[in-house]
């Protein structure tokens, strides 16, 4: 027989309580190749909203969207 708390509950189990932090991770494990992780860009500090340095890197960003449009990659 179960003791109950002062509200009359059953006590919680941990693993009634989060489900999702015990066992393995569902679903299917994603392959990452170690040279797939090497070829993204490295995010650097971006420049100050107004300057010709931040112009020219949107720029160079539309440019290769277009560029992966007219392959057909995007």
């Amino acid at each position: 027989m179960e003791i109950m708390n002062s509200s009359g509950h059953l006590p919680r189990s941990a693993s009634a309580a989060s489900p999702l932090a015990r066992g393995r991770p569902r679903g299917r494990p994603r392959k990452q190749s170690v040279t797939a992780l090497a070829d993204l860009p490295v995010e650097k500090e971006r420049a100050a909203v107004g300057t010709l340095t931040r112009t020219k890197s949107l720029l160079l960003a539309a440019l290769r969207v277009w560029e992966l449009k007219q392959r057909g990659l995007g």
